[in-house]
């Protein structure tokens, strides 16, 4: 009895246009879910970065402000601090001198006792924002040049800087000047300084971050 021929079928048939399409669509899918995930995560990192450095450079700022006030000195029967508001570009900030005994010394030989002019002012950066800047010298007796234009910057992306002023019975004032003729001020500090700081969000410009601390001096007139 001859041998049958065993014949085997192989289906070589390939992937269908269609099914190759719908590969493509559902890789696509899931390419897309986690690419938005992933962008996702990136963005809550950064932001949270952009809130840590924001907060960190508010509170070395706003204490280094305390410290520096919280330590006026008297020069001769009198007090010296002074304020204003000056205009830069289309905005305006506050700005703060006084005589103060926080010097700190930057220099090898630097001195680190004795009282220095403080001077806390906003200059235009190249780029055109603005910075806060700090001064700070030593002398025998407070600096009466009010336009100081050198120092250190403390503070960077600076939206505004307001300070208001109350006297002891709970007044406020807009500014103070102890040079003044003003019967409340003349030769005294004020009893409290509250301090606003505003810091650009390059995120949503309409919603700056506010930083406000109150310092108490703790003189006696």
């Amino acid at each position: 009895m001859p041998d049958r021929l065993s014949v085997h079928h192989h289906d070589s048939r390939g992937f269908t246009l269609l099914e190759i399409l719908i590969a493509i669509f559902i890789l696509g899918i899931v390419l897309t879910t986690i690419y938005a995930a992933y962008s996702g995560t990136l963005t809550v990192i950064k932001e949270l970065d952009d809130d840590s450095r924001a907060y960190q450079m508010a509170r070395i700022t706003l204490d280094r402000m305390s410290r520096d006030l919280s330590s006026l000195q008297r020069s001769g029967d009198a007090f010296v601090l002074q304020s204003e508001k000056s205009r830069i570009g289309n905005r305006e900030f506050g700005s703060l001198a006084f005589w103060s005994a926080a010097h700190l010394a930057f220099e090898e030989d630097g001195l680190s006792g004795p009282p220095a002019s403080i001077a806390y002012f906003v200059k235009e950066d190249k780029d055109g924002g603005f910075s806060l800047w700090r001064s700070d010298i030593v002398g025998v007796k407070p600096s009466t040049d009010r336009k100081t234009d050198s120092g250190l910057i403390i503070c960077q992306n600076l939206q505004g800087i307001n300070l208001k002023f109350y006297d002891e019975g709970g007044r406020d004032y807009e500014s103070w000047d102890t040079a003044s003729s003003s019967e409340s001020q003349k030769g005294k500090p004020p009893v409290l300084i509250q301090i606003e700081l505003i810091l650009v969000n390059a995120r949503d410009a309409e919603k700056p971050y506010k930083f406000i601390t109150k310092v108490f001096l703790p003189v006696r007139k």
